[in-house]
């Protein structure tokens, strides 16, 4: 299993994301902290897998925003397709059997979301 934490790191401050969901494509993340359709920026996955550790960085865009009370929904695409020269960690995972992502666009719990195409 991957055990892991999601980070947007902005010069000296960070701010942690609770994520929900990985794909080659992007993330579905909660946060309570606002963030608008089309903001760019890098999230730090970082964790343990197979029993060791990895740190990998990723920029993409927020596609996907999902406001509600108690904290928002977001779906951020990365700004390219994750490959193994730059993620490899996050590669490994995802090809795996327990790494197999699940298209939060098209989650019906979403419908209502606000999107950027």
């Amino acid at each position: 299993p991957l055990a892991s934490k999601a980070e947007i790191v902005s010069g000296s401050k960070s701010i942690e994301l609770d994520l929900a969901n990985i794909s080659c494509g992007g993330i579905l993340f909660h946060s309570q902290k606002q963030f608008e359709l089309g903001d760019t920026m890098t999230v730090m996955i970082s964790g343990v897998y197979c029993e060791a550790s990895f740190s990998e960085h990723v920029p993409g865009k927020i596609v996907t925003v999902y406001r509600r009370e108690g904290g928002n929904s977001y779906g951020l695409q990365f700004s390219a397709l994750l490959h193994k020269e730059q993620t490899p960690v996050l590669i490994a995972f995802l090809a795996g059997d327990e790494g197999k992502g699940i298209s939060f666009l098209r989650d019906p719990r979403y419908a209502k979301a606000e999107r950027k195409n």
